[in-house]
């Protein structure tokens, strides 16, 4: 175990890291571009195995990690405020259908044209779409909540969507002091 100075979206996008996943569908959206930057990142350079694909918006993201979950792929995303909302009618048909994937909503104020503050009327609006919703207060809280949320979408007697919810700007963008597991650890933990 490694301990480094990370923001919530790194521990994000080390969350998916360890996870590996398959698939990233993608729409960058403010707080939330981090954790997409990384794994593009990552994807490139050969260090993580994901196929990761920009989509054209966020209902369309959704529709494709969708799709690939029904496939049995290993799907993460990850969203915020608007792009939250663009995307919920997607959110009723993989929760209907219960499809274990790992949403990542980095949580920001919904307000026209435009609000840059933290506030949880996003990941609050899906309450009651079917998805279970982690709330994380840490960073390390983010990268542990996003394993956990695999080992249990994903486990045949659950077979639930799960979205990991942080503030955005507070947590997104604060550094602290994350313990990062060794890939052999997470694999005892989430074969």
């Amino acid at each position: 175990m490694t301990t480094t100075l990370i923001t919530g979206n790194a521990a994000a996008a080390w969350g998916a890291r360890l996870a590996e996943v398959d698939y990233v569908p993608a729409f960058p959206i403010t707080p939330q571009t981090e954790i997409i930057e990384t794994l593009a990142r990552w994807c490139q350079d050969g260090e993580m195995a994901a196929h990761l694909v920009m989509m054209d918006s966020e209902h369309s993201m959704l529709a494709a990690a969708a799709g690939a979950a029904a496939t049995g792929v290993r799907v993460f995303t990850a969203t915020s405020s608007q792009g939250f909302l663009y995307g919920f009618e997607m959110l009723y048909a993989i929760a209907g259908l219960r499809l274990p994937l790992v949403l990542v909503n980095v949580s920001r104020a919904l307000a026209h044209p435009i609000a840059l503050e933290p506030d949880h009327n996003d990941v609050l609006s899906g309450r009651d779409t079917g998805f279970l919703q982690f709330h994380c207060a840490t960073s390390q809280e983010v990268l542990d909540s996003i394993l956990i949320a695999y080992r249990l979408a994903e486990h045949q007697k659950v077979l639930l969507p799960v979205i990991v919810n942080l503030d955005g700007f507070y947590l997104s963008f604060t550094r602290e002091p994350v313990e990062v597991p060794e890939p052999a650890q997470v694999k005892e933990f989430l074969p």
